[in-house]
């Protein structure tokens, strides 16, 4: 235990900590150095709710804690049969709950080497990324949280001395020896295997595992680099994309996934980043949906990140000027330009008010110069507007719903030549992006 006494007296003096606390061997075993350190400690403890024996586990640490003065605090899940995920989240927003009320940032968990040796060993076995299987780190700053394990230095073996050693009380999960949990299989079935072959293998992991990290940390920092030149506005540039190494490719869409889901990064995978990288390689435009609502679009040499679906049709009058996510029409009083951003318009030709609004299934226009119809759908199509703006591009029509105009698009029938009469003059500013 010298190194994890070292390191608390090195980084945890004179700092309030929350530790997330079982009543397990592990978590009892960090509590007594704490305390026996004089670190101010808030011991916190989640009540799943799962096992009989829960209930008097929870009344045995609060009964320590008050014993030695140690502060405590405590929630109790309801009992419901949820999966291993969902009691990791709900006992991560539980020791953040804590660390607020005392107005710190550090969170201590109790996992040990041969947690990092398992973590590992499972993450190899289930596919992972560099990160994940680095397994976890001593310290890891996570937003306004730093989170320590500072037993990672020692094995289960060792804490059981300790706590024997220390007269230090706790309980067993008696989950712990089913074979019905992956981790426990290879707890119970490698790590005896391992530990014969070297029995300072942990020592051998933890190092292999800060190699891994220190690798990922410069990787990453050179990612984030990269990403501020080709990812703006949730929009990766494609050209510039393609020009990157395929594995700097693969952790850029890792870390712009990571930077849009935030505290919800858990619904994301590698099968995403791997659909999406697969998608890229085909060189065609395409719309796949990512969980909680968002989507990404592949423009030509756009892929954009977004959360547009299910926008509200419209149909309003136009009075002068209309505002839209795009850009503005407006109402001017001259103009010298005669591309497809402005218009110019003989009002006894059309039946006014003015109107503007979205695009309806069966759209069609008299081009400018032609006699014949052209569906809206096709003139999207054959100018590349993106797919996702479609259905939200605002189109000019008339009183009688002759399309008039797609602004910066198209001009139909109804645009006047400079040189002709006209009394209505409309620009299109689109939005800078």
């Amino acid at each position: 235990m010298k190194e994890v006494i070292k390191f608390i007296q090195d980084n945890l003096k004179d700092k309030t900590i929350v530790l997330g606390c079982s009543y397990g061997p592990d978590s009892m075993c960090l509590l007594n150095l704490l305390y026996n350190e004089n670190i101010q400690v808030i011991c916190a403890h989640v009540n799943h709710n799962i096992r009989k024996e829960s209930k008097k586990e929870m009344q045995e640490l609060k009964t320590y804690c008050y014993k030695h003065n140690i502060t405590f605090e405590s929630i109790t899940l309801k009992k419901d049969d949820k999966s291993e995920a969902y009691y990791r989240i709900k006992r991560l927003a539980f020791l953040k709950e804590i660390a607020n009320k005392y107005n710190t940032k550090y969170i201590l968990t109790a996992h040990h080497a041969d947690d990092l040796i398992e973590t590992i060993l499972m993450r190899i076995t289930r596919k992972s990324n560099l990160t994940g299987y680095s397994g976890f780190k001593l310290i890891n700053k996570e937003n306004d949280y730093t989170f320590i394990k500072p037993l990672i230095f020692v094995t289960k073996e060792e804490i059981f001395k300790y706590n024997k050693h220390n007269s230090i009380p706790f309980a067993i999960d008696s989950s712990n020896n089913s074979d019905k949990y992956k981790r426990n299989r290879f707890r119970k079935k490698i790590l005896p295997f391992l530990k014969d072959e070297n029995k300072d293998v942990h020592k051998s992991f933890l190092k292999f595992s800060n190699d891994l990290i220190e690798a990922d940390e410069y990787i990453l920092k050179e990612v984030n680099i990269i990403k501020r030149d080709v990812f703006n506005d949730n929009v990766l540039d494609l050209k510039k994309y393609f020009k990157l190494d395929l594995y700097i490719q693969k952790r850029l869409l890792e870390q712009i996934l990571k930077d849009i889901y935030e505290d919800n990064i858990h619904v994301i995978s590698s099968k995403h980043v791997h659909i999406l990288t697969n998608l890229l390689s085909k060189d065609k435009n395409f719309e796949y949906n990512l969980p909680k609502g968002w989507i990404v679009l592949r423009e030509y040499d756009r892929l954009v990140f977004s959360c547009q679906s299910g926008q509200e049709k419209y149909n309003i009058e136009f009075d002068k000027k209309f505002d839209f996510p795009m850009g503005t029409i407006e109402v001017v009083d001259d103009s010298d330009k005669k591309d497809n951003f402005v218009i110019r318009l003989n009002s006894n030709e059309l039946k006014l008010p003015l109107r503007v609004r979205t695009r309806e299934e069966n759209d069609r226009i008299v081009t400018k110069n032609t006699n014949y119809f052209k569906k809206v759908k096709k003139v999207f199509i054959d100018k590349k507007v993106p797919k996702r703006l479609r259905n939200i591009f605002p189109i000019v029509v008339d009183s009688d719903d002759n399309i008039i105009w797609i602004p910066g698009i198209i001009k139909s029938k109804f645009d006047v030549d400079v040189d002709s009469k006209y009394d209505i003059i409309l620009k299109y500013t689109e939005r800078k992006k």
